[in-house]
């Protein structure tokens, strides 16, 4: 009983090391003028937009969501590489993240 304790807090405490650690990873895309900054927890940390591009509202939104979206799929690869990492020697690791 006490060893599946000690794999459980070994466990949380490897959960906590990866939060940490995708929480200073950072993902920029760049897609037609607007740069999109996330970090490895699929967290948007900043969005630049170039002035030029303020003119078209339709063009602008479409745009926007496009580098969201593609900032996010590269911040969930980087977030699956690192859990990939953590839970080679931890088996069941990779269930806590829905994965």
């Amino acid at each position: 009983m006490l060893g599946n304790i000690s794999q459980i807090l070994e466990m949380k405490k490897k959960a906590e090391e990866l939060k940490n650690k995708l929480e200073a990873i950072t993902i920029t895309e760049t897609i037609n003028g607007i740069t999109v900054d996330c970090n490895g927890n699929r967290k948007i940390l900043s969005i630049h937009i170039d002035a030029a591009k303020l003119s078209d509202k339709t063009q602008l939104e479409d745009h926007l969501v496009q580098t969201i979206n593609k900032a996010l799929e590269n911040a969930e690869k980087a977030n699956m590489a690192e859990v990939g990492a953590m839970a080679g020697g931890m088996p069941g690791l990779m269930g806590l993240f829905g994965k």
